[in-house]
């Protein structure tokens, strides 16, 4: 039997940048060939797939779109969970409930990966504001992401992140064959959208009083996080509230933005 051939050599990882950077617009620095190497073994098994050679044909194959978007979703999906720097959900909490906005506020989970950010903001929204008085958008560059964040369909042991008053509200344990999952209850998923978009793409006329870009620019250029900041901005209603990374600072000397906590900026009139 012929040993498979699982090693990346230099041409196919410069291969592999070229297509994720063409896709996504994400530059895959040479220091992530290993985690590229590894995320990829499982679609080499199942396409049965000798080398990374034979991989790379199958996805210029444009009968195999199934692939390919397999292929970006293992580039793509970050870590994430439920209540991530839960700091900022509690300061998103104390500054609606200060503001007592009449209006229903919409906010935007910029890259939502598989969905459990939008989530959280849902119950943190519904605790805070209550029914009907508020929307989530979750986007992402992965299909598969959005996909798998429509079901909301997860794993027991990610509730764990999740208050507990939270999961007695609003998180339902499922039966049988899914008893070792959850999923929130229909009356907060009624209010969360979700669609494959990228962060590069300009979203047009849509407005939000609150957006959440975490962890993502990172993955990107100096001049291409400028042109995704430049987006997410425009798409930012004067006075709202944008949340970003901890380890995020490109908006530290932007004058559309004034700081109002770690991480967290408020859209100002700007002349």
């Amino acid at each position: 039997m012929i040993a498979m051939t699982k090693i990346l050599t230099d041409s196919q990882f410069t291969h592999i940048q070229n297509l994720v950077e063409s896709y996504t617009g994400i530059y895959l620095p040479n220091s992530k060939r290993g985690i590229v190497e590894n995320r990829l073994q499982s679609r080499l098994t199942y396409r049965q797939c000798q080398s990374f050679e034979e991989y790379l044909i199958t996805l210029t194959d444009r009968s195999e779109n199934g692939e390919f978007l397999s292929f970006i979703d293992k580039m793509t999906t970050h870590e994430t969970s439920f209540f991530r720097e839960a700091y900022q959900f509690d300061a998103l909490r104390d500054l609606l409930i200060s503001s007592r906005q009449s209006n229903p506020i919409s906010v935007w989970s910029a890259a939502c990966s598989t969905g459990e950010e939008v989530y959280t903001l849902a119950m943190v929204l519904q605790d805070a504001i209550g029914k009907g008085a508020w929307s989530v958008l979750g986007t992402d560059i992965s299909d598969l992401a959005i996909q798998k964040s429509k079901l909301c369909n997860y794993d027991l042991s990610a509730a764990e992140k999740i208050p507990s008053s939270y999961r007695r509200a609003y998180c339902l344990k499922g039966v049988g064959t899914y008893s070792d999952h959850f999923t929130l209850v229909p009356a907060l998923k009624k209010y969360c959208d979700f669609r494959t978009q990228s962060l590069l793409t300009p979203v047009g006329s849509e407005l939000y009083e609150v957006i959440f870009l975490r962890n993502v620019l990172i993955y990107f250029s100096h001049e291409k996080q400028q042109r995704i900041v430049g987006n997410i901005i425009n798409a930012l209603k004067i006075n709202g509230l944008l949340f970003l990374g901890h380890s995020e600072n490109i908006l530290r000397d932007n004058p559309k933005v004034e700081l109002v906590d770690n991480c967290i900026y408020r859209k100002v009139a700007h002349e």
